[in-house]
């Protein structure tokens, strides 16, 4: 978003939201804009549209529900924790032979919280009493976590992922390991 589309942005809101007024408007449109700019602004503007129309609590949107609304419908298109493990459990069917044609027909989260195609084909020869319960558990929260990172992640600026990833390798290259 340029700066003067955050600065339209605002007065949509101030209409929209008569309780919402903006004290320091260079103040505000700067702030609001470093933290938009790597949006499109049709992105954030339909963001806001949806937030008009779905809003219950009659509160103007901060950025960072605005960047959420850009994010949501990637997040509903996600399997849930339950989905996830339906799909699991379909490929630990047939996994006793077909492991890997089967991991591979996971979705790439889903992938990820099982591990590997040998995990699936060890699922599917362990109790079935133990599977669901203790790999079901386990496995739900390992999708959960990485649903959350992957949603962490979805969200942190390319420019800043980037400074954090070359501060890691510049930290991790002054570690000595000694033995």
């Amino acid at each position: 978003m340029t700066l003067e589309e955050t600065k339209k942005l605002l007065m949509m809101i101030e209409a929209a939201f008569p309780n919402f007024k903006v004290e320091n408007p260079k103040e505000t449109a700067n702030t609001w804009h470093w933290l938009l700019t790597e949006y499109p602004a049709n992105v954030i503007l339909g963001s806001f549209q949806i937030y008009v129309k779905t809003n219950k609590t009659g509160f103007a949107p901060s950025v960072s529900q605005l960047i959420n609304g850009v994010h949501e419908p990637t997040q509903i298109e996600r399997q849930t924790e339950g989905e996830a493990w339906a799909l699991v459990k379909k490929a630990m069917s047939d996994s006793n032979y077909h492991a890997e044609d089967r991991f591979n027909e996971l979705p790439e989260a889903v992938q990820r919280a099982v591990g590997s195609p040998s995990m699936l084909r060890q699922w599917a020869q362990t109790d079935s009493d133990e599977v669901n319960t203790v790999v079901m558990s386990n496995f739900q929260r390992t999708y959960r976590a990485i649903l959350n990172k992957q949603e962490y992640n979805d969200k942190v600026p390319e420019e800043i992922s980037q400074l954090v990833k070359g501060l890691s390798e510049k930290v991790a290259g002054r570690i000595e390991v000694k033995e």
